[in-house]
């Protein structure tokens, strides 16, 4: 268990940091595009719709995952606060768990289907499209294992054990 724990966290600091390089280079590649546009420079610049495009994906995917991770989506608790700490909220979130699971399962597996279906190369770049695919894989599955994850707390949250 312990060495799960300490995956988890060397897993959650390395999308950090890509989230964060995805910022970044979002940042840098637009600001370098509006500089260009005001200056007698004449470059091509599509390759970066590309790039922008690719780590948008990634940022939104990887930070996805991340919210998953730290049970942070945002979430409608009326009942959660109205009956707090009883037996039906555990069963409610028990119930809740097992379908993002599911649905996370099915993400996933088309997801999949997606990138391993992806022959074409990309308009611009012409790389591989399984790059920019490769952004939904890795978020689903990512936010797939955080869904078992939160259906081992909450049946243990169900069988009277807080975890």
């Amino acid at each position: 268990m312990e060495f799960l724990k300490k995956l988890d966290k060397i897993v959650a600091q390395v999308l950090k940091i890509v989230v964060v390089a995805c910022l970044a280079l979002i940042a840098i590649i637009l600001m370098f595009r509006v500089i260009i546009r005001f200056t007698p420079i004449n470059l091509s610049l599509s390759w970066t719709d590309e790039v922008v495009e690719w780590s948008m994906a990634y940022m939104i995917f990887l930070t996805s995952a991340l919210i998953m991770r730290d049970g942070a989506h945002f979430r409608v608790d009326l009942l959660q606060q109205k009956f707090k700490d009883t037996k039906f909220i555990r069963i409610l979130n028990f119930c809740i768990t097992i379908f993002n699971a599911a649905f996370f399962g099915v993400f996933f597996y088309y997801a999949w289907e997606l990138f391993s279906k992806a022959q074409a190369p990309t308009i611009i770049l012409r790389a591989p499209r399984q790059v920019p695919y490769a952004s939904i894989v890795i978020g689903g599955l990512l936010m797939f294992i955080y869904s078992i994850r939160d259906i081992v707390v909450a049946y243990k949250e169900l069988r009277g054990g807080k975890s």
